[in-house]
């Protein structure tokens, strides 16, 4: 079961490497390693059908 995810930070740009438990699913807020912005991280799907998505978690979203 796939567990690290590249994902683009939507503030910096930059492309980073999560690392997710393979149980989890739903949307949590994680800090970019890279700016500090807050993102909101949406987890769906099962096993290696898992989809994650990254937007920003300041407000404006």
């Amino acid at each position: 079961m796939k567990a690290e995810f590249l994902v683009v930070c939507p503030y910096c740009g930059e492309q980073l490497e999560i690392y997710l438990e393979p149980d989890m699913t739903g949307s949590f807020v994680q800090d970019c390693e890279v700016c500090c912005n807050p993102w909101r991280v949406r987890v769906s799907g099962r096993g290696d059908e898992r989809a994650v998505a990254v937007t920003r978690a300041d407000g404006s979203e």
